[in-house]
């Protein structure tokens, strides 16, 4: 038998999953960054110059040709005229043209994550038959 001058009590504790998150750095992508060589060809206009040969012939007049007038033909002449022509050299040189810098850097933002959290629900059943 129960002492009547104390109430009979039970304490039932009820626990719940409470979320708690975390993060955790982990790797996505590797990224290189190099150079390569790229050839193509450019087409460059260059002015260049050349000398051509002129040949002019003028008809001495009579007064020219009496006072240049010998019996003798005399030796041969000759006369050797060296004509020049431009030709372009192309050469080439490196020069820098441009820095690229890559960094990475952080964004922020929020993720919904959804999770599925368990808790204990008290149930209360009384007999009605006994008291």
């Amino acid at each position: 038998m129960q002492d009547a001058s104390r109430p009979s009590e039970a304490v039932v504790t009820v626990s719940e999953e409470r979320a708690v998150s975390r993060l955790v750095r982990v790797p996505v992508e590797r990224v290189r960054v190099r150079t390569r060589v790229v050839t193509e060809v450019v087409r460059v206009d260059v002015e260049v110059r050349r000398q051509e040969l002129v040949v002019e012939r003028v008809p001495v007049d009579e007064d020219e040709a009496r006072a240049a007038a010998t019996t003798d033909l005399g030796e041969p002449e000759e006369v050797v005229v060296v004509l020049h022509e431009e030709v372009p050299v192309v050469t080439t040189e490196t020069r820098p043209v441009e820095r690229v810098t890559v960094r990475a850097r952080r964004v922020e933002s929020t993720t919904p994550v959804t999770v599925d959290l368990s808790r204990e629900v008290v149930e209360v059943e009384q007999d009605a038959g006994r008291g």
